[in-house]
């Protein structure tokens, strides 16, 4: 089993991961830095929950996003589709191994390297941000007070798209075809929601029916995201701050005061949370899912022919 891992481990840190961590991160950390200065003295708060809502979104869509979501999803799907395809799988079960010691050797292998790319990237991004940015030490405090936040929301991400991957792989005979769904996941929660989410606020349609929101996963990592973050003090700004997560995560919605409560000539807007669904339930629903992942695989896995 130690041998198992030990190479499992070794494949999820290939340097080719580690150099994409490092530059995605570093990059991420630069636009932030670079985007969070000011021309005027704004109040403290604002100034911070400005940058907090960048980070925000860059930890969202790329570090714990694209990145993360990516490199979990390749090195799951090939975990046993892997081994069959390359015809590996029968040697290991010829030696004193277990399917299921194999599988979960394989699955903590993999969790321990994907742990140690996301602490990897959340630091590089850190780092990033002080060397090129000019925060003094309350703006720093502020920053890394959502660092468990992020860790938290990582595990979420890592153990479903590890669950799914890993199901996929122990089904599928080649990893292309275990890689590919999980690829269309990754899109359907960073990119199309919000294609269509766009596309209807231009066309004067922005409100979604509810029956929308179950099947949107933006809506779903977005409310878990918030969850995460609200562990810790929540996300908070002004509408216009808040209104970059309404549009990219949908985890924010805008709703209109009427003009007699607000004693004023004209409406105003007020953003408050998106709780179509509770955040609480969908946390659940999802580790559900994780939880039938994973046991569907160790049921396939001892009844494989490979």
């Amino acid at each position: 089993m130690k041998v198992i891992f030990k190479r499992t481990l070794e494949e999820t840190l290939k340097i080719s991961s580690i150099i994409i961590v490092i530059a995605a991160s570093a990059l991420g950390g630069y636009i932030l830095a670079r985007n969070s200065g000011y021309s005027t003295v704004p109040a403290f708060q604002y100034y911070l929950n400005g940058i907090l809502i960048r980070q925000h979104v860059v930890v969202f869509f790329l570090v714990n996003g694209a990145v993360l979501m990516t490199i979990v999803s390749s090195i799951s799907s090939g975990l046993i589709a892997g081994e069959v395809h390359d015809g590996t799988l029968r040697i290991l079960i010829t030696k004193p191994n277990s399917r299921s010691t194999i599988l979960m050797a394989k699955i903590l292998g993999m969790i321990t390297g994907c742990s140690i790319l996301m602490f990897l990237g959340l630091t590089v991004l850190y780092i990033s941000e002080l060397v090129f940015g000019n925060f003094d030490g309350n703006i720093v405090k502020g920053l890394l007070h959502y660092l468990p936040a992020y860790i938290i929301y990582g595990y979420i991400v890592m153990f479903f798209f590890s669950s799914l991957g890993v199901l996929l792989s122990c089904v599928a005979k080649r990893k292309v075809i275990a890689l590919l769904p999980l690829l269309v996941i990754v899109i359907m929660i960073l990119g199309l929601p919000i294609i269509v989410r766009i596309t209807m606020e231009l066309s004067g349609n922005g409100g979604m029916a509810s029956k929308v929101y179950a099947v949107d996963m933006n809506y779903h990592f977005g409310s878990m995201f918030r969850w995460c973050c609200d562990l810790f003090g929540g996300i908070h700004g002004t509408s216009n701050q808040l209104d970059i997560t309404s549009i990219l995560m949908n985890a924010f919605s805008t709703m209109t005061i009427d003009m007699d409560l607000t004693r004023s000539d004209s409406s105003s807007s007020l953003t408050v949370a998106n709780d179509v669904i509770p955040a609480i339930y969908i946390l659940i629903v999802y580790l559900l899912l994780i939880c039938i992942n994973y046991v569907s695989s160790f049921i396939i896995i001892r009844k494989k022919n490979v």
